[in-house]
């Protein structure tokens, strides 16, 4: 143990560092050449590089204020910067603010897609300049070998938002929070079984939130699923921000809502003989089969409430469907099967 701790010690004086925060304009400007600038990239990270999207999704999460993950400097003898984690960040401020990046595929403000820093009025202009980001500047006796294993092991062990941490995080309220709690239930644990990877990124909060989205917007008077494009990021961002936004105005909502999933999930628990599983040994539960069952149930129960079937018929009536041959994740999200597998739940259920 001693020698471990000697080696503790060695390690943990090479890894002494200040934090400091400064506002977008400043890395811009100190970043006008990532090899021989101010702040440079070093040569251990200069291959790698974000894609447009990447980029504009970066410059997106700074317009509308999500948080931003620590940049890591170090300061060489000569006063000069290498970035030791950050260098997609700064190329992506840089590209927007100076290169005329345009803006694609956004999924939380697709209204600025096709928008260039010119495009944006004065205010906002000012507004993203002044974003701050807190950085970490490692110490000048802090070795090169150490600073290339932190660069990998970050960029290893990091993790990027998932979209339902982004709704969580963005858009608070009565929904946002009954998400959380239906995610956390007993019941909803047990039916659904997810490997511990899926359950630290919030599989559960996303299979409730799309469980009401799609019921909610099954029939509205725009259609059927307004808004969706084969892409559901965007669609259940703004289902969620509508469902708070009604909930602060009816407070009977959040218990209606809460009502009809509890009543959902005890039907399939009795109905579906492996529930939302698939029946030969299934492990975990897929998206597009938990999409099926709950929301096509849910719709069959809005139609009967005291619907009940024997689930040894249901078995045969899936069976003569080929539903499990239909409910597969190939263009899982693409418009006309989402609607074709929750009706195909439905007609059975309902024996239309």
């Amino acid at each position: 143990m001693a020698a471990a701790e000697e080696s503790l010690a060695a390690v943990s004086r090479q890894v002494k560092f200040t934090i400091a925060e400064y506002p977008v304009s400043f890395y811009v400007g100190r970043f006008d050449d990532e090899v021989n600038g101010r702040y440079f990239v070093p040569s251990y990270q200069r291959n790698l590089a974000w894609n447009p999207e990447q980029q504009s999704q970066f410059i997106e999460s700074l317009l509308v204020g999500l948080p931003i993950p620590f940049m890591f400097f170090y300061q060489t003898q000569s006063g000069r910067m290498e970035i030791v984690d950050g260098s997609q960040r700064m190329r992506a401020m840089r590209a927007f603010l100076k290169e005329d990046l345009r803006l694609r595929d956004l999924s939380l403000v697709p209204e600025l897609n096709g928008f260039r820093y010119s495009d944006l009025p004065g205010e906002r202009q000012n507004k993203l300049e002044d974003v701050t980001i807190r950085t970490i500047v490692l110490d000048t006796e802090t070795d090169a070998a150490t600073r290339a294993e932190m660069f990998a092991r970050i960029n290893r062990s990091g993790t990027t938002a998932n979209e339902a941490e982004i709704r969580r995080g963005s858009l608070p309220g009565p929904v946002t929070d009954l998400f959380k709690e239906l995610a956390e239930s007993a019941d909803f644990v047990r039916m659904t079984p997810l490997t511990q990877k899926s359950v630290d990124q919030r599989e559960r909060e996303e299979l409730v939130t799309r469980f009401f989205a799609y019921v909610d917007t099954n029939e509205t008077d725009q259609g059927r699923f307004p808004g969706y494009r084969d892409r559901p990021k965007r669609f259940l961002f703004e289902y969620v921000k509508w469902a708070n936004e009604k909930a602060d105005r009816e407070p009977g909502l959040v218990p209606t809502m809460r009502t009809e999933f509890e009543r959902m999930l005890s039907f399939v628990a009795t109905s579906f003989p492996h529930g939302f599983q698939k029946p030969a040994g299934g492990r975990t539960v897929p998206r597009v089969r938990f999409e099926a069952i709950a929301v096509g149930s849910a719709l069959a129960l809005r139609e009967n409430p005291d619907l009940s079937l024997d689930p040894g018929e249901i078995a045969r009536r899936m069976e003569l469907a080929g539903f499990d041959d239909l409910v597969v994740s190939d263009g899982a999200n693409v418009r006309s099967k989402l609607e074709g597998r929750i009706d195909l739940v439905r007609l059975i259920l309902t024996n239309e």
